[in-house]
């Protein structure tokens, strides 16, 4: 008689097989999570980081441009002209602080040589327009003192150009050039004059006269944004000293912000040098909980 063995798996076999297949399926399946929170968790970190660098390169430019064509006055009444160029203010406010200083944010010149009807410019982005399609007004720095028709205006005369071209040219050197003063060529025309809307005159122009754009009181905020559910983020605003033409830009999520003016005791003496800032900000991309990020980082800016 004989005895045929089966080929087929028994009972206790696929048992054996089908928990296997469990215990791998569950392995992969936590292996996974784990990645999609790595994953997400990382994607949060690094939108917050990006976040904070865009707030460091905004800050750092309007900075750039504080005190810059600013006039000067001790016997302002308001806040404008300010008592000192290098004027900066900070007001404590809960999460966020405000940070208040004046610049010219638009565009500068300088009057090269004259011809007999018009003057050769170095320009750098001097406009006969804003950004909006306005007349954009300037000062001028003569002999090394701001222009003034007369000496009981509180601030100097504003000018504008008849005419100029072209708009917005640009006086970037290229990387790695040597640029030497005899170097230095004019890349505008205008009228050898300009209109002065304080005396409603024209004013003839001079070889050597500084012309800046009437300067912007520059003031760093924060607000819920409506945008982003009603979010905290940090807004930067310019008002124009010469049109009142107001400008409210949002530049990123922060849970707070603060500042600290150095040397200690400066903002009253206006010789602040140093600018420390402490800021939280926020991803816009949710982490493996649901939540956004939130990154602390410290700047130190130089004046």
């Amino acid at each position: 008689m004989c005895v045929h063995k089966s080929k087929a798996f028994t009972i206790v076999e696929m048992l054996v097989g089908i928990a296997m297949s469990v215990i791998l399926l569950l392995a992969l399946f936590e292996l996974y999570e784990s990645t999609q929170k790595i994953f997400f968790n990382t994607n949060s970190i690094s939108g917050a980081m990006t976040q904070s660098y865009n707030v460091y390169t905004v800050v750092q430019k309007f900075l750039d441009d504080g005190g810059v064509g600013v006039p000067s006055s001790t016997s302002s009444n308001g806040t404008y002209p300010p008592p000192s160029s290098g004027y900066i203010s900070t007001s404590s406010g809960t999460p966020c602080d405000s940070l208040t200083f004046f610049g010219d944010t638009k565009g500068f010149g300088v009057v090269m040589n004259l011809a007999s009807s018009s003057a050769n410019l170095l320009s750098c982005r001097l406009s006969s327009t804003d950004n909006s399609g306005n007349t954009q007004y300037y000062y001028i720095i003569r002999n090394g003192s701001f222009y003034y028709s007369s000496s009981s205006n509180l601030t100097p005369d504003e000018v504008s150009f008849v005419s100029l071209s072209p708009d917005n040219a640009t006086c970037i050197v290229p990387p790695n050039t040597l640029v030497s003063a005899t170097s230095i060529s004019a890349n505008a025309t205008s009228a050898n004059y300009v209109y002065d809307v304080t005396t409603s005159q024209t004013l003839s122009l001079q070889s050597g006269d500084a012309l800046y754009a009437v300067p912007d009181q520059i003031t760093f905020f924060c607000q819920a944004n409506p945008n982003d559910n009603n979010n905290n983020w940090l807004y930067v605003e310019t008002i124009n000293e010469a049109t009142s033409a107001t400008n409210i830009q949002p530049l990123a999520p922060v849970s707070s912000i603060h500042y600290t003016l150095y040397p200690s005791g400066c903002q009253s003496t206006y010789t602040c040098d140093m600018l420390q800032t402490t800021v939280a900000v926020s991803s816009q991309e949710k982490n493996a909980s649901g939540g956004t990020t939130s990154i602390t980082f410290g700047f130190n800016f130089y004046k």
